[in-house]
């Protein structure tokens, strides 16, 4: 039982680094590609009809295009990876809305001068204040989020 423990508590350091939560961050983002936006209530659905295909000599024939999905572990990832976000508070940093528009467009790839023109600052001020507020980031999940819940949320295991 001891060995178990051991393996949890391991599990959950290499878990909880700041490298793991940029590329949580990362697939979070690729991840909401591929979730489907939501539709208005009275959009018309006739382009449902148009998928149906035939054979190819048809004259309506329709070819149907490949649609890429989102599978439920990178959805549970994706909301895993939220309130991951929503962890920076106060505590952690000056500027909570800034920060965290700057987490998740650092996980969209903008480079680090298009995020300095955005946010008129300086590009190594606005690097070091990401880097500071990572580590402040990893230590408060260290502290707050148990093991069973990252098991339940199905994240790197």
């Amino acid at each position: 039982m001891e060995f178990m423990s051991d393996i949890y508590a391991a599990l959950k350091d290499q878990i909880t680094t700041a490298s793991q939560i940029q590329i949580l961050l990362a697939d979070a983002a690729r991840t909401e590609r591929f979730i489907s936006k939501p539709r208005h209530p009275g959009a018309p659905s006739m382009y449902d009809l148009i998928t149906t295909s035939y054979d190819e000599n048809d004259m309506g024939y329709y070819k149907k295009e490949l649609k890429l999905t989102a599978t439920s572990k990178q959805i549970t990832r994706w909301e895993f990876a939220i309130d991951v976000l929503l962890l920076i508070k106060p505590d952690i940093s000056k500027d909570t809305i800034l920060d965290r528009q700057l987490f998740w467009m650092r996980a969209n790839r903008f480079k680090w001068t298009q995020l300095a023109r955005h946010f008129y600052i300086g590009r190594t001020t606005l690097k070091n204040r990401y880097e500071k507020v990572l580590y402040k980031l990893a230590d408060k999940i260290r502290k707050e989020i148990k093991f069973d819940n990252l098991n339940k949320l199905l994240y790197l295991i």
